[in-house]
Protein backbone atom coordinates (compact mmCIF):
# COMPACT_ATOMS: atom_id res chain seq x y z
CA UNK A 1 0.00 0.00 0.00
CA UNK A 2 1.29 3.63 -0.49
CA UNK A 3 0.12 6.87 0.97
CA UNK A 4 -1.47 9.39 -0.99
CA UNK A 5 -0.25 12.87 0.01
CA UNK A 6 -1.34 15.68 -3.14
CA UNK A 7 0.35 17.91 -0.68
CA UNK A 8 3.03 17.22 2.50
CA UNK A 9 4.39 19.77 3.75
CA UNK A 10 6.82 19.59 6.45
CA UNK A 11 4.82 21.41 9.15
CA UNK A 12 1.74 18.77 8.56
CA UNK A 13 4.49 15.57 8.59
CA UNK A 14 5.33 16.57 12.06
CA UNK A 15 1.63 16.50 12.75
CA UNK A 16 1.47 12.85 11.90
CA UNK A 17 4.48 12.17 13.95
CA UNK A 18 3.03 14.17 16.80
CA UNK A 19 -0.31 12.60 16.66
CA UNK A 20 1.54 8.55 16.50
CA UNK A 21 2.89 9.76 19.94
CA UNK A 22 -0.07 11.32 21.54
CA UNK A 23 -2.24 8.41 20.52
CA UNK A 24 0.13 5.94 21.67
CA UNK A 25 1.07 7.41 24.91
CA UNK A 26 -2.68 7.62 26.02
CA UNK A 27 -3.29 4.26 25.58
CA UNK A 28 -1.51 3.58 28.53
CA UNK A 29 -3.84 4.45 30.99
CA UNK A 30 -6.45 2.86 33.20
CA UNK A 31 -8.50 4.47 36.16
CA UNK A 32 -6.67 3.22 38.86
CA UNK A 33 -6.98 5.13 42.42
CA UNK A 34 -3.73 5.21 43.49
CA UNK A 35 -2.67 6.82 40.71
CA UNK A 36 0.11 9.69 41.34
CA UNK A 37 2.04 11.95 39.54
CA UNK A 38 5.64 12.24 38.72
CA UNK A 39 7.26 15.54 37.99
CA UNK A 40 10.25 14.96 35.33
CA UNK A 41 12.32 17.49 34.83
CA UNK A 42 11.21 18.05 30.60
CA UNK A 43 7.52 17.03 29.75
CA UNK A 44 8.18 15.08 26.51
CA UNK A 45 5.44 15.96 24.40
CA UNK A 46 4.81 20.11 24.81
CA UNK A 47 6.39 20.78 21.58
CA UNK A 48 4.20 18.15 19.71
CA UNK A 49 1.03 19.64 21.18
CA UNK A 50 1.76 23.29 19.74
CA UNK A 51 2.84 21.60 16.62
CA UNK A 52 -0.19 20.02 15.89
CA UNK A 53 -2.50 22.43 17.37
CA UNK A 54 -1.08 24.77 15.82
CA UNK A 55 -1.83 23.58 12.33
CA UNK A 56 -5.29 22.12 13.06
CA UNK A 57 -8.46 24.36 11.57
CA UNK A 58 -10.68 25.70 14.00
CA UNK A 59 -13.58 27.37 12.53
CA UNK A 60 -13.97 25.50 9.99
CA UNK A 61 -13.53 21.79 10.92
CA UNK A 62 -15.18 18.43 10.69
CA UNK A 63 -14.91 14.76 11.97
CA UNK A 64 -15.81 11.82 9.90
CA UNK A 65 -16.16 8.84 12.44
CA UNK A 66 -15.73 5.69 11.46
CA UNK A 67 -17.54 3.51 9.41
CA UNK A 68 -18.74 7.03 8.21
CA UNK A 69 -18.57 8.16 5.38
CA UNK A 70 -15.48 10.59 3.50
CA UNK A 71 -17.21 11.32 0.48
CA UNK A 72 -20.42 12.91 3.24
CA UNK A 73 -18.02 15.12 4.60
CA UNK A 74 -16.94 16.22 1.46
CA UNK A 75 -20.26 16.96 -0.34
CA UNK A 76 -21.13 19.47 2.80
CA UNK A 77 -17.66 21.34 3.45
CA UNK A 78 -17.54 24.34 2.15
CA UNK A 79 -13.79 25.74 0.46
CA UNK A 80 -11.45 26.57 3.58
CA UNK A 81 -12.83 23.42 5.37
CA UNK A 82 -10.68 20.88 6.99
CA UNK A 83 -12.02 17.11 7.41
CA UNK A 84 -9.88 14.70 10.15
CA UNK A 85 -11.01 10.98 9.57
CA UNK A 86 -10.70 8.54 12.23
CA UNK A 87 -8.31 5.41 11.48
CA UNK A 88 -9.92 2.57 10.03
CA UNK A 89 -11.12 1.17 6.02
CA UNK A 90 -13.75 3.37 4.29
CA UNK A 91 -15.13 1.40 1.33
CA UNK A 92 -15.70 4.18 -0.97
CA UNK A 93 -13.85 6.26 -3.82
CA UNK A 94 -14.08 9.72 -3.32
CA UNK A 95 -14.36 12.75 -5.17
CA UNK A 96 -13.31 16.69 -5.06
CA UNK A 97 -15.10 19.41 -6.54
CA UNK A 98 -14.09 22.20 -4.55
CA UNK A 99 -10.80 23.91 -3.95
CA UNK A 100 -8.99 24.26 -0.71
CA UNK A 101 -10.29 21.09 1.24
CA UNK A 102 -8.01 19.34 3.50
CA UNK A 103 -8.36 15.94 4.18
CA UNK A 104 -6.00 14.48 7.06
CA UNK A 105 -6.73 11.12 8.36
CA UNK A 106 -5.41 10.50 11.83
CA UNK A 107 -2.96 7.73 12.88
CA UNK A 108 -4.13 5.04 15.75
CA UNK A 109 -2.32 4.49 18.81
CA UNK A 110 -1.59 1.28 18.06
CA UNK A 111 -0.42 2.55 14.08
CA UNK A 112 -4.17 1.92 12.57
CA UNK A 113 -4.09 3.81 9.23
CA UNK A 114 -6.96 5.74 7.71
CA UNK A 115 -7.55 3.43 4.31
CA UNK A 116 -9.60 3.88 1.16
CA UNK A 117 -10.46 0.29 0.02
CA UNK A 118 -12.10 -0.05 -3.72
CA UNK A 119 -15.41 -0.06 -3.72
CA UNK A 120 -15.44 -2.06 -6.64
CA UNK A 121 -14.64 -0.66 -10.64
CA UNK A 122 -13.09 2.50 -9.29
CA UNK A 123 -9.71 3.47 -10.97
CA UNK A 124 -8.61 5.96 -8.29
CA UNK A 125 -9.52 6.23 -4.46
CA UNK A 126 -9.92 9.97 -4.77
CA UNK A 127 -10.91 12.16 -8.10
CA UNK A 128 -10.10 15.87 -8.39
CA UNK A 129 -12.25 18.19 -10.95
CA UNK A 130 -11.01 21.53 -12.14
CA UNK A 131 -12.76 23.09 -9.75
CA UNK A 132 -10.59 20.83 -6.74
CA UNK A 133 -7.02 23.25 -6.61
CA UNK A 134 -5.19 23.33 -3.15
CA UNK A 135 -6.44 20.51 -1.84
CA UNK A 136 -4.39 18.63 0.96
CA UNK A 137 -4.74 15.08 1.38
CA UNK A 138 -2.51 14.12 4.42
CA UNK A 139 -1.99 10.18 5.77
CA UNK A 140 -4.62 8.35 3.78
CA UNK A 141 -3.99 5.41 2.36
CA UNK A 142 -5.64 3.48 -0.68
CA UNK A 143 -5.51 -0.06 -1.60
CA UNK A 144 -7.00 -2.65 -4.20
CA UNK A 145 -7.79 0.41 -6.72
CA UNK A 146 -6.52 0.05 -10.54
CA UNK A 147 -3.97 3.37 -9.67
CA UNK A 148 -2.95 3.65 -6.15
CA UNK A 149 -1.05 6.41 -7.04
CA UNK A 150 -2.25 9.66 -5.74
CA UNK A 151 -3.82 12.28 -8.06
CA UNK A 152 -2.10 15.68 -9.44
CA UNK A 153 -2.94 18.69 -7.33
CA UNK A 154 -2.15 22.47 -7.74
CA UNK A 155 -0.58 23.94 -5.22
CA UNK A 156 -2.84 26.65 -3.06
CA UNK A 157 -2.42 30.12 -4.66
CA UNK A 158 -3.23 32.06 -1.59
CA UNK A 159 -3.05 31.30 2.14
CA UNK A 160 -6.02 29.72 3.27
CA UNK A 161 -8.17 33.37 4.98
CA UNK A 162 -10.10 30.72 7.15
CA UNK A 163 -7.56 29.07 8.83
CA UNK A 164 -7.24 30.47 12.05
CA UNK A 165 -4.47 29.65 13.96
CA UNK A 166 -3.73 27.92 17.65
CA UNK A 167 -2.98 31.14 19.89
CA UNK A 168 -2.11 29.58 23.11
CA UNK A 169 -1.82 26.82 25.39
CA UNK A 170 -1.50 26.43 28.98
CA UNK A 171 -1.06 23.48 31.98
CA UNK A 172 -1.89 24.04 35.54
CA UNK A 173 -1.37 20.81 37.98
CA UNK A 174 -4.70 21.23 40.32
CA UNK A 175 -3.53 18.17 42.39
CA UNK A 176 -1.35 15.38 42.34
CA UNK A 177 -4.12 14.05 39.36
CA UNK A 178 -5.66 16.48 37.52
CA UNK A 179 -4.88 18.96 35.41
CA UNK A 180 -6.65 21.95 33.84
CA UNK A 181 -5.79 23.07 30.34
CA UNK A 182 -6.28 26.90 28.32
CA UNK A 183 -6.25 26.54 24.99
CA UNK A 184 -6.76 30.75 23.31
CA UNK A 185 -8.16 30.37 19.87
CA UNK A 186 -8.58 33.11 17.08
CA UNK A 187 -12.25 32.69 15.45
CA UNK A 188 -11.94 35.75 13.26
CA UNK A 189 -9.95 38.49 11.88
CA UNK A 190 -11.26 40.97 14.13
CA UNK A 191 -9.54 42.33 17.69
CA UNK A 192 -11.81 40.30 20.12
CA UNK A 193 -12.49 36.70 17.98
CA UNK A 194 -10.79 35.23 20.46
CA UNK A 195 -12.31 32.38 22.74
CA UNK A 196 -10.73 30.47 25.73
CA UNK A 197 -11.81 26.58 25.84
CA UNK A 198 -10.70 24.88 28.81
CA UNK A 199 -10.01 21.35 29.67
CA UNK A 200 -10.02 19.75 33.59
CA UNK A 201 -9.13 15.98 32.83
CA UNK A 202 -7.67 13.22 34.99
CA UNK A 203 -3.83 12.54 33.53
CA UNK A 204 -1.81 9.03 33.67
CA UNK A 205 1.08 11.51 33.96
CA UNK A 206 1.45 15.33 32.89
CA UNK A 207 0.19 15.71 29.22
CA UNK A 208 -1.57 12.27 29.18
CA UNK A 209 -4.96 11.91 30.50
CA UNK A 210 -6.74 8.63 31.44
CA UNK A 211 -9.55 7.24 29.63
CA UNK A 212 -12.47 9.07 30.43
CA UNK A 213 -16.02 8.04 31.17
CA UNK A 214 -18.22 10.25 29.43
CA UNK A 215 -17.85 14.12 28.77
CA UNK A 216 -19.35 17.38 29.12
CA UNK A 217 -18.62 20.72 27.28
CA UNK A 218 -19.86 23.33 29.99
CA UNK A 219 -21.05 27.51 28.91
CA UNK A 220 -21.69 29.71 31.70
CA UNK A 221 -24.03 32.45 32.36
CA UNK A 222 -24.22 36.58 31.93
CA UNK A 223 -21.67 38.43 33.10
CA UNK A 224 -19.01 35.10 34.03
CA UNK A 225 -16.59 32.90 32.31
CA UNK A 226 -15.50 29.13 32.82
CA UNK A 227 -13.63 29.92 36.54
CA UNK A 228 -16.13 32.25 38.22
CA UNK A 229 -18.49 30.06 38.03
CA UNK A 230 -17.47 25.86 37.16
CA UNK A 231 -13.97 25.95 38.23
CA UNK A 232 -13.48 28.22 41.30
CA UNK A 233 -16.95 29.30 41.71
CA UNK A 234 -15.34 31.62 44.45
CA UNK A 235 -13.13 28.58 45.88
CA UNK A 236 -10.28 31.27 44.75
CA UNK A 237 -7.01 29.05 45.85
CA UNK A 238 -9.02 26.03 47.19
CA UNK A 239 -10.06 24.11 44.13
CA UNK A 240 -10.71 20.42 45.12
CA UNK A 241 -12.97 17.72 44.27
CA UNK A 242 -15.52 18.97 46.95
CA UNK A 243 -15.40 22.97 45.61
CA UNK A 244 -15.00 22.98 42.40
CA UNK A 245 -18.02 20.77 39.70
CA UNK A 246 -14.99 20.74 37.22
CA UNK A 247 -12.62 19.01 39.18
CA UNK A 248 -15.53 16.52 41.12
CA UNK A 249 -16.34 15.34 37.97
CA UNK A 250 -12.68 15.03 36.52
CA UNK A 251 -12.06 12.90 39.91
CA UNK A 252 -14.84 10.42 38.94
CA UNK A 253 -13.17 9.99 35.27
CA UNK A 254 -15.64 12.37 33.24
CA UNK A 255 -14.02 14.51 30.98
CA UNK A 256 -14.77 18.48 31.45
CA UNK A 257 -14.45 20.99 28.90
CA UNK A 258 -15.81 24.46 28.93
CA UNK A 259 -15.69 27.70 27.28
CA UNK A 260 -15.06 31.50 28.31
CA UNK A 261 -17.06 33.61 25.59
CA UNK A 262 -15.39 36.16 23.25
CA UNK A 263 -17.17 39.03 25.46
CA UNK A 264 -15.70 37.74 28.40
CA UNK A 265 -11.78 38.45 27.15
CA UNK A 266 -12.50 42.27 26.63
CA UNK A 267 -10.49 44.49 29.21
CA UNK A 268 -11.81 46.19 31.83
CA UNK A 269 -10.04 49.49 30.31
CA UNK A 270 -12.31 49.53 26.77
CA UNK A 271 -13.84 52.47 26.33
CA UNK A 272 -15.51 52.01 22.64
CA UNK A 273 -17.88 49.12 22.64
CA UNK A 274 -18.94 49.55 18.74
CA UNK A 275 -17.67 46.27 18.41
CA UNK A 276 -20.39 44.58 20.72
CA UNK A 277 -22.87 46.25 18.28
CA UNK A 278 -23.69 43.04 16.45
CA UNK A 279 -22.62 40.14 19.17
CA UNK A 280 -25.78 38.87 19.90
CA UNK A 281 -26.80 34.52 20.79
CA UNK A 282 -25.97 33.66 17.65
CA UNK A 283 -22.39 34.45 17.58
CA UNK A 284 -21.94 32.67 21.16
CA UNK A 285 -23.64 29.53 19.39
CA UNK A 286 -21.17 29.52 16.42
CA UNK A 287 -18.39 30.13 19.00
CA UNK A 288 -19.06 27.05 21.01
CA UNK A 289 -19.97 25.04 18.55
CA UNK A 290 -16.59 26.05 16.86
CA UNK A 291 -15.15 25.39 20.51
CA UNK A 292 -16.43 21.69 20.90
CA UNK A 293 -15.07 20.56 17.35
CA UNK A 294 -11.89 21.07 18.40
CA UNK A 295 -12.47 19.74 21.96
CA UNK A 296 -13.36 16.55 20.16
CA UNK A 297 -10.56 16.84 18.00
CA UNK A 298 -8.50 16.79 21.21
CA UNK A 299 -10.23 14.42 22.84
CA UNK A 300 -9.35 12.36 19.95
CA UNK A 301 -5.54 12.94 19.86
CA UNK A 302 -4.91 12.18 23.23
CA UNK A 303 -6.77 8.70 23.48
CA UNK A 304 -10.74 9.89 24.05
CA UNK A 305 -11.77 9.46 20.92
CA UNK A 306 -13.73 11.75 18.33
CA UNK A 307 -17.73 11.76 19.34
CA UNK A 308 -20.14 14.09 19.99
CA UNK A 309 -20.26 15.53 23.41
CA UNK A 310 -22.29 16.90 26.12
CA UNK A 311 -23.40 20.35 25.97
CA UNK A 312 -24.12 21.55 29.50
CA UNK A 313 -25.73 25.61 29.74
CA UNK A 314 -25.94 27.80 32.83
CA UNK A 315 -28.73 30.44 33.06
CA UNK A 316 -27.72 32.62 29.90
CA UNK A 317 -25.95 29.40 28.77
CA UNK A 318 -29.10 28.04 28.69
CA UNK A 319 -30.39 30.30 26.04
CA UNK A 320 -26.33 28.96 23.88
CA UNK A 321 -27.60 25.38 24.46
CA UNK A 322 -30.92 24.90 22.99
CA UNK A 323 -29.80 27.57 20.20
CA UNK A 324 -26.83 25.47 19.40
CA UNK A 325 -28.91 22.17 19.38
CA UNK A 326 -31.48 23.66 17.45
CA UNK A 327 -29.31 24.74 15.07
CA UNK A 328 -27.45 21.47 14.32
CA UNK A 329 -31.01 19.97 13.61
CA UNK A 330 -30.64 21.74 10.11
CA UNK A 331 -27.02 19.99 9.45
CA UNK A 332 -26.29 17.10 7.84
CA UNK A 333 -25.81 14.87 10.71
CA UNK A 334 -21.83 14.33 9.62
CA UNK A 335 -21.54 18.19 11.35
CA UNK A 336 -23.10 17.87 14.52
CA UNK A 337 -20.67 17.69 17.55
CA UNK A 338 -23.79 17.85 20.09
CA UNK A 339 -24.97 14.30 21.81
CA UNK A 340 -26.94 15.56 24.61
CA UNK A 341 -27.56 19.23 26.58
CA UNK A 342 -27.79 19.61 29.84
CA UNK A 343 -30.13 23.18 30.81
CA UNK A 344 -29.02 24.51 34.38
CA UNK A 345 -31.15 26.70 35.79
CA UNK A 346 -32.90 29.04 32.52
CA UNK A 347 -35.09 28.48 30.09
CA UNK A 348 -36.47 29.58 26.83
CA UNK A 349 -39.89 29.78 27.09
CA UNK A 350 -43.01 30.26 29.66
CA UNK A 351 -46.52 28.44 29.59
CA UNK A 352 -48.92 30.84 28.22
CA UNK A 353 -51.68 28.41 29.93
CA UNK A 354 -50.13 29.46 33.31
CA UNK A 355 -51.45 32.41 35.17
CA UNK A 356 -48.22 32.35 37.21
CA UNK A 357 -45.76 32.20 33.93
CA UNK A 358 -47.68 34.37 31.82
CA UNK A 359 -47.03 36.81 33.96
CA UNK A 360 -43.45 36.23 34.29
CA UNK A 361 -43.41 36.53 30.29
CA UNK A 362 -45.41 40.12 30.43
CA UNK A 363 -42.04 40.85 32.71
CA UNK A 364 -39.85 39.29 30.55
CA UNK A 365 -41.43 41.64 27.33
CA UNK A 366 -41.04 44.82 29.59
CA UNK A 367 -37.47 44.32 30.46
CA UNK A 368 -36.77 43.37 26.13
CA UNK A 369 -38.13 46.75 25.61
CA UNK A 370 -35.58 48.30 28.62
CA UNK A 371 -32.67 46.55 26.87
CA UNK A 372 -33.72 47.70 22.98
CA UNK A 373 -34.09 51.22 23.95
CA UNK A 374 -30.10 50.59 25.53
CA UNK A 375 -29.06 49.32 22.23
CA UNK A 376 -30.88 52.04 20.20
CA UNK A 377 -29.68 54.92 22.23
CA UNK A 378 -25.97 53.21 21.23
CA UNK A 379 -25.05 50.90 24.49
CA UNK A 380 -23.84 48.11 23.01
CA UNK A 381 -22.57 46.72 26.71
CA UNK A 382 -23.59 45.93 29.88
CA UNK A 383 -21.46 46.67 33.19
CA UNK A 384 -22.93 44.37 35.13
CA UNK A 385 -19.18 42.96 36.38
CA UNK A 386 -18.28 46.18 36.27
CA UNK A 387 -21.28 47.01 38.57
CA UNK A 388 -21.88 44.41 41.21
CA UNK A 389 -17.79 44.05 41.79
CA UNK A 390 -17.59 46.96 44.86
CA UNK A 391 -20.08 44.90 47.21
CA UNK A 392 -17.69 41.75 47.12
CA UNK A 393 -14.24 44.32 47.40
CA UNK A 394 -16.12 46.07 50.54
CA UNK A 395 -17.25 43.07 51.96
CA UNK A 396 -13.96 41.22 51.74
CA UNK A 397 -11.96 44.18 53.33
CA UNK A 398 -13.97 45.98 54.73
CA UNK A 399 -17.14 43.45 55.67
CA UNK A 400 -18.10 46.04 58.99
CA UNK A 401 -18.41 49.63 57.81
CA UNK A 402 -21.54 50.82 56.85
CA UNK A 403 -22.28 50.16 53.31
CA UNK A 404 -22.04 52.92 51.01
CA UNK A 405 -24.20 51.24 48.26
CA UNK A 406 -26.97 50.29 50.63
CA UNK A 407 -27.42 52.52 53.36
CA UNK A 408 -28.27 51.37 56.79
CA UNK A 409 -26.11 47.93 56.22
CA UNK A 410 -23.02 46.96 56.27
CA UNK A 411 -20.33 45.79 53.88
CA UNK A 412 -20.94 42.21 54.81
CA UNK A 413 -25.01 42.46 54.91
CA UNK A 414 -25.42 44.53 51.52
CA UNK A 415 -22.92 41.72 49.63
CA UNK A 416 -25.46 39.05 51.57
CA UNK A 417 -28.22 41.27 50.22
CA UNK A 418 -26.97 41.18 46.43
CA UNK A 419 -27.72 37.69 46.58
CA UNK A 420 -29.69 36.40 49.22
CA UNK A 421 -32.66 38.76 48.48
CA UNK A 422 -35.25 37.96 45.29
CA UNK A 423 -35.15 40.23 42.73
CA UNK A 424 -37.28 42.90 41.96
CA UNK A 425 -38.36 41.11 38.58
CA UNK A 426 -38.64 37.75 37.47
CA UNK A 427 -37.88 34.92 36.49
CA UNK A 428 -39.90 34.04 39.48
CA UNK A 429 -40.87 35.57 42.36
CA UNK A 430 -38.33 34.02 45.19
CA UNK A 431 -35.51 34.61 42.66
CA UNK A 432 -32.36 34.36 44.54
CA UNK A 433 -28.62 33.77 43.67
CA UNK A 434 -27.70 32.23 46.80
CA UNK A 435 -29.89 31.42 49.65
CA UNK A 436 -29.82 33.37 53.05
CA UNK A 437 -30.34 33.23 56.34
CA UNK A 438 -33.26 35.63 56.63
CA UNK A 439 -33.70 37.86 60.04
CA UNK A 440 -37.18 38.98 61.15
CA UNK A 441 -36.48 41.72 58.84
CA UNK A 442 -35.54 40.20 56.04
CA UNK A 443 -32.22 41.31 56.28
CA UNK A 444 -29.54 38.64 55.55
CA UNK A 445 -27.34 37.51 58.45
CA UNK A 446 -25.43 34.74 56.58
CA UNK A 447 -26.23 32.62 54.08
CA UNK A 448 -27.74 28.81 54.14
CA UNK A 449 -26.11 26.83 51.42
CA UNK A 450 -22.84 28.47 50.22
CA UNK A 451 -20.17 29.74 52.46
CA UNK A 452 -20.15 33.97 52.53
CA UNK A 453 -16.83 33.90 51.52
CA UNK A 454 -17.17 32.02 48.74
CA UNK A 455 -20.26 34.31 46.89
CA UNK A 456 -18.19 37.82 47.66
CA UNK A 457 -15.30 36.10 45.57
CA UNK A 458 -17.24 35.58 43.05
CA UNK A 459 -18.91 39.14 42.97
CA UNK A 460 -15.04 39.96 42.45
CA UNK A 461 -14.15 38.14 39.68
CA UNK A 462 -17.08 38.15 37.09
CA UNK A 463 -16.16 39.64 33.37
CA UNK A 464 -16.49 43.09 33.03
CA UNK A 465 -18.63 42.89 30.35
CA UNK A 466 -21.17 41.57 28.07
CA UNK A 467 -22.88 42.17 24.87
CA UNK A 468 -25.97 44.15 25.88
CA UNK A 469 -27.76 42.16 23.14
CA UNK A 470 -27.35 38.84 24.12
CA UNK A 471 -29.35 38.77 27.00
CA UNK A 472 -31.74 40.93 25.07
CA UNK A 473 -32.15 38.62 22.43
CA UNK A 474 -32.73 35.88 25.48
CA UNK A 475 -35.21 38.23 26.86
CA UNK A 476 -37.02 38.82 23.73
CA UNK A 477 -37.22 34.71 22.86
CA UNK A 478 -38.70 34.20 26.27
CA UNK A 479 -41.42 36.86 25.89
CA UNK A 480 -42.53 35.58 23.03
CA UNK A 481 -44.07 37.62 20.72
CA UNK A 482 -41.60 38.21 18.05
CA UNK A 483 -39.26 36.03 15.97
CA UNK A 484 -35.22 35.68 17.26
CA UNK A 485 -34.45 32.97 15.29
CA UNK A 486 -32.69 31.22 18.42
CA UNK A 487 -35.47 29.20 18.88
CA UNK A 488 -36.38 28.10 15.72
CA UNK A 489 -35.95 24.60 15.74
CA UNK A 490 -36.50 23.93 19.21
CA UNK A 491 -39.06 21.35 18.80
CA UNK A 492 -36.81 19.58 16.53
CA UNK A 493 -34.43 18.64 18.99
CA UNK A 494 -34.29 15.03 19.97
CA UNK A 495 -31.25 14.91 21.80
CA UNK A 496 -31.27 13.26 25.46
CA UNK A 497 -31.93 16.31 27.82
CA UNK A 498 -31.32 16.81 32.17
CA UNK A 499 -32.95 20.15 33.47
CA UNK A 500 -31.55 21.18 36.64
CA UNK A 501 -32.88 23.57 38.68
CA UNK A 502 -33.00 25.20 41.96
CA UNK A 503 -35.84 25.90 44.42
CA UNK A 504 -34.97 29.08 44.78
CA UNK A 505 -33.98 30.04 41.86
CA UNK A 506 -35.33 29.47 38.00
CA UNK A 507 -36.75 25.91 39.39
CA UNK A 508 -39.53 24.13 38.55
CA UNK A 509 -40.10 26.31 34.84
CA UNK A 510 -36.91 25.27 33.31
CA UNK A 511 -39.47 21.89 32.77
CA UNK A 512 -41.30 23.54 30.59
CA UNK A 513 -38.82 24.51 27.52
CA UNK A 514 -37.60 20.68 27.69
CA UNK A 515 -41.27 19.66 26.80
CA UNK A 516 -41.38 21.81 23.87
CA UNK A 517 -38.81 19.61 21.99
CA UNK A 518 -39.06 16.17 20.32
CA UNK A 519 -36.88 14.37 22.87
CA UNK A 520 -37.83 11.10 23.73
CA UNK A 521 -34.62 11.02 26.90
CA UNK A 522 -36.28 13.92 28.97
CA UNK A 523 -35.29 14.29 32.89
CA UNK A 524 -36.08 16.92 34.87
CA UNK A 525 -34.48 17.78 38.12
CA UNK A 526 -34.93 20.70 40.72
CA UNK A 527 -32.74 20.76 43.97
CA UNK A 528 -36.11 21.99 46.56
CA UNK A 529 -35.04 22.30 50.19
CA UNK A 530 -37.62 24.59 51.45
CA UNK A 531 -41.62 24.25 51.29
CA UNK A 532 -43.30 26.12 49.14
CA UNK A 533 -44.23 29.02 51.36
CA UNK A 534 -40.39 29.32 52.03
CA UNK A 535 -38.97 29.48 48.90
CA UNK A 536 -37.45 32.96 49.90
CA UNK A 537 -34.46 30.90 51.45
CA UNK A 538 -33.97 28.37 48.91
CA UNK A 539 -31.53 26.60 46.97
CA UNK A 540 -30.34 29.64 44.69
CA UNK A 541 -29.10 30.14 41.20
CA UNK A 542 -25.55 30.01 42.10
CA UNK A 543 -25.99 27.45 44.79
CA UNK A 544 -25.79 24.68 42.28
CA UNK A 545 -22.29 24.99 41.78
CA UNK A 546 -21.62 27.19 44.99
CA UNK A 547 -22.87 25.18 47.73
CA UNK A 548 -21.21 22.81 50.52
CA UNK A 549 -23.84 20.36 49.53
CA UNK A 550 -23.53 20.80 45.89
CA UNK A 551 -21.37 17.92 45.68
CA UNK A 552 -24.05 15.69 46.27
CA UNK A 553 -27.09 17.11 45.52
CA UNK A 554 -26.34 18.61 42.50
CA UNK A 555 -22.76 17.43 40.97
CA UNK A 556 -23.51 13.30 41.60
CA UNK A 557 -26.43 13.28 40.03
CA UNK A 558 -25.28 15.03 36.89
CA UNK A 559 -22.42 12.62 36.62
CA UNK A 560 -24.60 9.33 36.41
CA UNK A 561 -26.26 11.23 34.12
CA UNK A 562 -23.00 11.96 31.80
CA UNK A 563 -22.29 8.15 32.66
CA UNK A 564 -25.45 6.42 31.84
CA UNK A 565 -25.16 8.59 28.67
CA UNK A 566 -21.57 8.18 27.27
CA UNK A 567 -21.73 4.52 26.16
CA UNK A 568 -18.76 4.12 27.77
CA UNK A 569 -17.66 4.51 24.29
CA UNK A 570 -14.27 5.40 23.26
CA UNK A 571 -14.75 6.17 19.58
Amino acid sequence: MKTSNLLFPSSLSKILISLFFLLTISCQDPLQDDLTVRFPDEYQGIEEWQDVLEDLVFESSMIVRHPGSIQDAVNVAMPGDAIYIEPGIYKEAITIDKSDIKLVGIEGGNGEKVILDNPGGKERGINLTKQATGVEVLNIQMQHFTNNSPPISTLPTKKNARHNRFFKMTRTQLDNKIAHYQFEIRLGKREFDVVRIHRVVREYRPYRPIRTHGEVFMVHGASQDFDDIFLTAGAVNNINPQTSSPAFLASKGIDVWGIDLAWTLVPAETSDFNFMKDWGVKRDVDHTLAAMSLARLIRGLTGQGFGRLNLLGFSYGVGVAYAAAGQETQQHPILRDIKGIIPVEGGMKYDKSDPVQEEFRNSMCEVAAGMKALIDGGTYESRLGLDIKPFGNLAIAAPNDLSPIIPGLSNYQAALFAGAIPGASPPAPFWHFVGGDLNEDNIPMGLLYTAPSRWFYLLTTLAPYMPQRTPYEYRVCQCDEENVKIDDHLDQISVPILYIGAGGGFGEFGDYTSSLTSSTDITNYTVSLQAAENRIIDYGHADVFMATNAPDLVWEPLRKWLIDHSGYSFR
